[in-house]
């Protein structure tokens, strides 16, 4: 019924913004439409399979049980890329951020009851929790902010003056940076994400962003609930309660704007549009901010008149209002963790597989080995650099030494299937 489309960021100014001959003169608006379109132009194809992805990771949702008994626990690393003094966020903020998120996603929010009695049977716990593994404070002298041409990905890169993602496939990296206002256009971007995308599944020719550049980008005036900084646009204050990082990890782990992000690049209705849930009601725009529960902007296609759903944190209704996710946002946030993002969550039982297989020597030149000291056989070995680009692939082998010597110094991943499972180790390739 719904096509998957993610939206990449999300994008809210306060006062009078143009954005290719646009005015907004509220106070939320998103670019997402503007990113997809120039993404399209360098990679061809680019909407298409996104699309396509995310239909596949919500067909995905009725073939397996995804028992919600079952709690994800996802790994977070926070990288605060600080300027000035206020920008370098205390542990405590951080720590604020955590429980917003964990409350967000566990359903222990305090004003989850404040969800009106008619979307009350579709509000449930996501069973996904979070766990602060590391933070990384950096100071820069950088600028970093949204362009005509992309996004600050400069936060993420340490030759840029950020900081490196670390093992995107196994860690949430968090950003928490001064994201400056766009350049000429003006207007102030809160935070964004990447969709679940891995660069080899673009198509043929592309230069497409890099697994080292997923996870999640939050300005540090919206980061956490106790966050001193205020952000102003126009003399008005953007109140946060830690809710755009759980918007913006709702997009990380697959979701959509809750209106469908129809309309086109100049706005327009969307009641003909989706986000690929069934159980959220269609909606004919964004909520520009604030809560009105009398909004009713659309007629369902199946004759359904709902209110809008401004409840929902897909939405950009004001943070004080949103308080859940519906069941079927669940299923597919828990679906992308079984799947594109299997990796975020690997079980107990992964961990123990791991410590089957003994990687020597390590740091490594030309050779290195790789034994099972359990007699697990390897059905197959791929290795990948830290932009996940597949080097080498060997099928059904026991024990087996690898030459690496063709390789350049740096941080490669060894990923071993065996028993019907993938577990990963790191081997750092040094010169002679």
């Amino acid at each position: 019924m719904k096509s998957i489309f993610v939206a990449i960021f999300f994008l809210t100014s306060i006062g009078a913004l143009h954005l290719f001959g646009q005015q907004v003169t509220h106070n939320s608006f998103c670019g997402h439409e503007n990113v997809i379109h120039y993404n399209e132009k360098l990679y061809p194809g680019y909407s298409d399979f996104v699309k396509r992805t995310f239909d596949e990771a919500h067909q995905l949702i009725t073939k397996s049980s995804n028992s919600r008994n079952k709690i994800f626990t996802i790994p977070v690393v926070v990288h605060v890329v600080w300027k000035t003094d206020s920008e370098n966020l205390h542990d405590s903020i951080i720590e604020s951020q955590l429980n917003v998120l964990n409350e967000s996603f566990r359903l222990q929010n305090s004003d989850r009851d404040s969800l009106r009695s008619i979307f009350k049977e579709i509000q449930a716990d996501a069973g996904i929790e979070f766990r602060l593994e590391e933070v990384i404070r950096v100071k820069t002298s950088s600028n970093f902010s949204l362009s005509l041409t992309g996004l600050p990905d400069k936060v993420k890169q340490s030759a840029q003056g950020g900081s490196d993602a670390k093992d995107p496939d196994r860690n949430l990296n968090i950003w928490v940076c001064r994201i400056q206002p766009i350049p000429i256009i003006g207007g102030q971007i809160l935070g964004y994400a990447y969709p679940p995308v891995g660069l080899a599944n673009w198509p043929t020719g592309s230069s497409a962003p890099s697994k080292s550049l997923e996870g999640v980008v939050i300005d540090f005036r919206v980061f956490g609930k106790n966050n001193p900084n205020i952000m102003t646009v126009n003399n008005q204050k953007y109140n946060t309660t830690g809710k755009t990082t759980v918007h913006e990890i709702g997009h990380y782990l697959g979701l959509r704007h809750i209106w469908g992000d129809g309309g086109g690049l100049f706005g327009g209705n969307s009641c003909n549009e989706d986000d690929g849930i069934t159980d959220t009601p269609n909606q004919g725009a964004q909520t520009g901010g604030g809560c009105d529960k009398t909004a009713n902007t659309c007629i369902d296609s199946n004759g359904n008149d709902l209110p809008d759903m401004i409840e929902n944190y897909m939405d950009y209704s004001a943070e004080s209002c949103q308080n859940t996710f519906t069941r079927e946002q669940i299923d597919l946030m828990r679906s992308v963790l079984q799947n594109q993002r299997s990796q975020l969550v690997n079980t107990e039982e992964q961990l123990a597989l791991s410590r089957h297989f003994k990687i020597y020597p390590n740091p490594a030149s030309t050779f290195f080995s790789i034994e099972s000291t359990q007699g697990n056989i390897m059905d197959k070995i791929t290795i990948t650099n830290q932009f996940g680009i597949l080097l080498a692939s060997f099928k059904s082998i026991s024990n087996q030494e690898m030459e690496i010597k063709h390789l350049a110094s740096g941080l490669y991943f060894v990923n071993i299937y065996t028993l019907g499972k993938v577990v990963t180790h790191k081997i750092l390739k040094v010169d002679e």
